[in-house]
């Protein structure tokens, strides 16, 4: 057998405290430091990784939960939204519709005591009101007041009436509104 030669590579002289042979120590300890960090950081983020997916699926179960509830709101929503446009436009047209009730005030402010109205009785801008009263003067005094309203037109006593054995007037008034339409075909 050939007799074993050992092979040195590194010098014989002290090369540990060499410049060369301190940088190299240095580079060989560094380079560790490196390695070792590199892999904590490699073995944290695989670690994580578990965290980051249960989190992900938690977060996918939430959206699919959220999800059904708004699906299931939806349909209550546009119930809700239809609701809200029907109102709304009901609101404008009782806004642009004028109302009898302005009519009635300016009816009832002319009223005498002795008088009773039996029925009121709208038709686009007409007004017919039916009632009794217990003496002529009532009436005519009912008759002057209406005439006096700015807001009544073309005032007509179309018939009045006396029932034998009672004390009463029977008359129908006959007008028209000015200032304000008022809804088709509404008695009161």
């Amino acid at each position: 057998m050939p007799a074993q030669r050992k092979i040195n590579l590194l010098p014989k002289e002290n090369f540990e405290n060499s410049f060369l042979g301190k940088l190299i120590n240095w580079a060989v300890n560094v380079g560790r430091w490196v390695v070792v960090l590199t892999e904590f950081v490699v073995i944290c983020a695989f670690l994580s990784r578990f965290y980051f997916d249960t989190e992900l699926a938690n977060l996918f179960d939430n959206i699919n939960q959220n999800k059904t509830i708004v699906d299931s709101a939806s349909e209550f929503e546009e119930t809700f939204l239809y609701t809200q446009k029907k109102i709304k436009l009901v609101k404008s047209l009782l806004s642009n519709l004028s109302r009898p009730s302005a009519a009635f005030t300016e009816i009832n402010k002319t009223i005498p005591r002795d008088m009773t109205l039996t029925s009121v009785n709208f038709n686009n801008n007409k007004i017919e009101i039916t009632g009794y009263c217990l003496s002529l003067e009532s009436l005519n005094f009912f008759v002057k007041q209406l005439k006096n309203q700015s807001k009544f037109d073309q005032i007509n006593l179309s018939s009045v009436s006396r029932k034998e054995n009672t004390a009463g007037i029977n008359f129908s008034i006959i007008f028209t509104s000015k200032n304000e339409s008022v809804p088709k075909n509404s008695q009161t």
